[in-house]
């Protein structure tokens, strides 16, 4: 009996809580531009979002992505279509502790 209300309370409190992301900031917007910077520029690949102000908590209006980091081309394939077809995105975004810009 006691195991069953122990089941019963964990499966509540599961139930209640909301999840923890590991994110700094979470948007869904459609791409409004997307910005090419010259490979020895800063942030090569950026991203604004339409009627966003801040994609991060603290951060700037746009997100990069730099081609060094995972699934890079994947990425900005799912981003330029998304782009083209107007289609609504959700960005997951960390803050860069080095310059405090936006990241993928």
């Amino acid at each position: 009996m006691m195991r069953l209300v122990g089941i019963l309370v964990a499966t509540c409190l599961t139930l209640i809580t909301k999840p923890a992301l590991a994110w700094d900031g979470a948007v869904t917007a459609k791409i409004k531009q997307i910005d090419l910077v010259p490979l020895n520029g800063n942030y090569p690949f950026r991203v604004y979002l339409e009627n966003v102000s801040t994609v991060c908590s603290g951060g700037p209006d746009w997100a990069y992505l730099n081609p060094t980091d995972p699934n890079y081309q994947a990425v900005v394939s799912a981003l330029m279509l998304a782009y083209s077809s107007r289609q609504t995105v959700i960005v997951y975004s960390n803050l860069d502790p080095a310059s405090s810009d936006v990241m993928f």
